[in-house]
């Protein structure tokens, strides 16, 4: 049995694969690589995951995070890839279950805060917004027209997004340089200034640039350092063409060489013996037909739903796969009879989902954010996409397949990646 079938086996039931939080899980990441600098920090994950990295004398830590990078993908492209083959031989490669929903904009807030979705309460990718009474796009801080929200109303505080703060603080005060990489339209984002916070940003224009300038800041560090790099490109791909398309892997060797050339090869060889490169995603993709996604925009659903202080029914939130309902009072029940007689989904009510810790919950104290947006009822699709609006989408995320839960760990010294 493998460690993916194996995480499968302990987490996943009737198809739907639930967060291994406390276990084997990406909320655990960051933490656990700042612990490779300073005791200050615990380490969630298994020892296991890191190889000999706790045995040799470290003082730089490289967190790259491939955005909608699957395990599954990652197994099938590890024979084809130097990047990904050099890690199965000479790391460590660990899976472990995204956090839920298996969304970016979930999981990287989780990823920047060290806190889980229950902790920071951004749910979803789609978020009613209090400050504007009306469902927005919550990382790019945009309406769901794509209009800037500040231009809709200048008075709006994106610290509203989720509760907590970024972890790279308590990182400096523990005597640790830390450092964002982040594409340049995204480094500048509200969201990001706040998930950021207390690292240096680092923007950069395509991915060569990034690992040339990772490569830099590392040889240039004095001192314990840590470097958050996330690259989009393998998550954009992902939604246009799917993950079975050739298109697919030729991006993926485009981002894993241009680390491989530009930061693996690139770096010299006292600094490589120094550095621990890890190498993340914060979901999969699982692919679907469009013709077949399931229109919420129908009166079994919208006459059930909350109504805002205009009276209009609140949208569900959250995302086509991750899809989070606010019900009248009373109405819960009515609302699920009607999905799971017509639909192929898992439904869970609060107190079910309450139960299980879907979001978290148990593991830590959940925050006013997240009890203010709790949804009063979770529905998966186990195949297709939930919605109430166009979406053309072929690789998406945010449920419960094993393609979009499971995601790899891979852990090894740079110089031992080296050719």
């Amino acid at each position: 049995m493998t460690d993916s079938d194996n995480l499968r086996t302990t987490y996943e039931e009737g198809g739907y694969v639930f967060p291994a939080y406390g276990d084997r899980c990406f909320a655990d990441v960051t933490e656990s690589a700042l612990s490779l600098l300073s005791e200050e920090f615990e380490c969630g994950l298994p020892a296991s995951a890191f190889g000999d990295l706790l045995d040799v004398d470290i003082d730089r830590v490289v967190l790259l995070v491939l955005d909608g990078l699957g395990m599954d993908q990652w197994n099938r492209l590890a024979d084809e890839l130097p990047f990904i083959r050099a890690f199965e031989k000479w790391g460590t490669v660990t899976p472990l279950t995204a956090v839920y929903p298996s969304e970016t904009a979930a999981a990287i807030t989780t990823l920047h805060t060290g806190l889980l979705p229950a902790e920071h309460g951004l749910l979803g990718w789609h978020q009613y917004f209090e400050a504007v009474d009306e469902s927005i796009q919550t990382l790019p801080f945009l309406l769901e027209d794509g209009t800037p929200i500040h231009d809709d109303d200048p008075l709006a505080n994106a610290r509203e997004l989720f509760a907590g703060e970024a972890i790279y603080g308590d990182a400096e005060a523990a005597g640790i340089d830390t450092h964002a990489a982040q594409p340049e339209h995204i480094a500048g984002s509200a969201s990001s200034r706040l998930t950021t916070g207390g690292a240096e940003t680092n923007a950069y224009w395509n991915v060569a640039d990034m690992a040339v300038t990772v490569r830099d800041t590392l040889m240039a560090a004095d001192g314990l350092t840590h470097v958050t790099s996330y690259v989009s490109n393998v998550d954009h791909i992902s939604h246009v063409t799917g993950t079975a398309e050739d298109r697919y892997d030729a991006q993926v060797r485009m981002v894993t060489e241009a680390v491989r050339e530009g930061l693996v090869e690139g770096i010299d060889a006292e600094t490589a013996q120094r550095t621990a490169l890890l190498v993340t995603a914060d979901h999969g993709h699982t692919n679907v037909d469009q013709s077949e996604a399931v229109d919420l925009d129908v009166p079994a659903v919208q006459d059930i739903l909350k109504r805002d202080d205009d009276g209009e029914p609140i949208p569900p939130v959250g995302g086509p796969r991750n899809v989070q309902f606010h019900v009248q009072d009373g109405r819960v029940e009515e609302l699920r009879s009607y999905l799971e007689a017509n639909h192929d989904v898992l439904t869970l009510d609060r107190e079910e989902y309450t139960e299980r810790g879907l979001f978290g919950e148990g593991q830590a104290e959940t925050s006013e954010t997240f009890e203010r947006r709790a949804p009063d009822l979770v529905a998966v699709h186990r195949e297709t996409v939930m919605w109430y609006h166009d979406d053309d989408k072929i690789g998406v995320h945010g449920g419960m397949t094993a393609e979009e839960m499971l995601v790899p760990f891979a852990a090894a010294r740079v110089s031992d990646l080296q050719d």
